[in-house]
């Protein structure tokens, strides 16, 4: 399914969930926020949350440093 995350074509093999598509970006869920068409999904909801054909996910991965 074609998907754009943070402004970019991203083609999505796994299950539509929002945990699925996670697991396929590499992205450390534990720092992640995200919101998909605007609205923001927390996170207990990834596992059963699910994005469609033409979603717009934007994904904030937090970092530490100093």
């Amino acid at each position: 399914m074609k998907l754009t995350v943070n402004g970019e074509e991203h083609t999505h093999t796994g299950n539509g969930t929002i945990d699925a598509l996670l697991e396929e970006l590499g992205a450390n869920k534990a720092h992640t926020a995200l919101m998909v068409n605007g609205e923001v999904v927390p996170s207990e909801d990834w596992k059963n949350a699910t994005v469609k054909e033409n979603d717009e996910v934007e994904m904030l991965v937090f970092v530490g440093g100093g």
